[in-house]
């Protein structure tokens, strides 16, 4: 995904910055979004994302190092973001999982009309050059037709989510940053080979020992969300693995649904077990047995659950501007 040629020189110029200013303990997550809505209905395997810590937004498709109080960046490759260019988007950890700027002013109860204002409030601010207002043959403004770029807005609106949090070395992350900010960021998304979760693999793979890999079997050799965060919960316990559950804020909008597999999606989700039961049962049992054996596994067990205005806890940035009590002891966050 990323090219690796030429940017020795560059990281070493930015290692020597972020060897000063970066936490001795930086930290990247894989984000795992359940499934919502009736995308989420056709394809239950949720949504991946990587968040952050040390590297913050500068645009939405450039990123900086942080500064001391800031919560860090999530992005994320989408499907659609009704851009013919952009690949993924970085945004504010904080408007990402919450809407809003601090999350201590998180919505305490959401409705469709607040979460619409709150997004569109943010796209007139930060991503007018992304997601343009869509203008008419009379030449009038109007907002643009719904697209993915809405889900790094407040995500935690529309759906539960899981952090699988590692740390990070400066030399790892001097390298993300060039690699993030260099390469093209051209729309390369494909259901098969390039969707959310290759994009977070591909980056997860950069700090890792061994690369991530598919599940050929459980997942019909498609990366997943559920298949990148089980590999994650057996990493070494150097990498220092952490656990967090991001609740859906309380509102009228529907509840999300568990995350799976894709073998799992077909013997879970009604509307393919009976189609398949009646066309190709045969099928069926091979799938059952893929799952069995490859594919049994549920994310988030003994995940840490983090209220909004526990948030800032999770990043080793915001700890330089906090008291030593919760520096010391971050909310009584437990570590996997």
């Amino acid at each position: 995904m990323f090219p690796r040629a030429n940017l020795c020189l560059t990281v070493a110029v930015l290692l020597s910055a972020f060897t000063a200013a970066t936490p001795a303990h930086a930290r990247i997550g894989l984000v795992v979004g359940e499934p919502f809505g009736s995308f989420g209905t056709m394809m239950p395997v949720g949504h991946a994302s990587i968040y952050l810590d040390h590297l913050c937004v500068d645009t939405p498709t450039r990123l900086r190092a942080c500064r001391p109080g800031e919560l860090g960046a999530v992005i994320s490759r989408y499907h659609d973001l009704r851009s013919t260019r952009t690949d993924w988007l970085a945004t504010p950890a904080s408007v990402f999982f919450y809407g809003v700027d601090d999350p201590a002013q998180t919505p305490t109860f959401i409705t469709p009309p607040l979460e619409a204002e709150l997004r569109e409030s943010y796209r007139q601010a930060h991503l007018l050059s992304e997601v343009p207002d869509r203008i008419d043959r009379h030449g009038i403004a109007h907002h643009p037709t719904s697209g993915d770029w809405a889900e790094s807005i407040g995500a935690a609106f529309d759906r539960r989510l899981f952090l699988y949090s590692i740390a990070t070395t400066p030399e790892q992350d001097a390298a993300l940053l060039v690699l993030l900010n260099d390469d093209p960021n051209d729309r390369r998304y494909t259901l098969r080979r390039a969707n959310c979760a290759d994009f977070a693999a591909d980056l997860l793979s950069l700090v890792l020992p061994t690369p991530l890999r598919r599940n050929v079997l459980a997942d019909f050799d498609m990366a997943t969300p559920k298949n990148l965060a089980r590999q994650l919960d057996a990493v070494d316990s150097s990498l220092d693995l952490r656990v967090y559950e991001i609740p859906q804020i309380p509102g009228t909008l529907r509840r999300s649904r568990p995350v799976r597999g894709s073998a799992e999606s077909f013997i879970k989700t009604k509307r393919y077990l009976f189609t398949v039961l009646v066309l190709q049962p045969e099928f069926l049992l091979a799938d059952w047995i893929a799952y069995e054996s490859k594919g049994k596994w549920t994310p988030g067990r003994d995940a840490a659950v983090i209220q909004p205005a526990d948030f800032a806890g999770l990043s080793t940035y915001s700890l330089a501007s906090t008291s030593s009590k919760i520096a010391s002891d971050p909310i009584g966050f437990r570590a996997k």
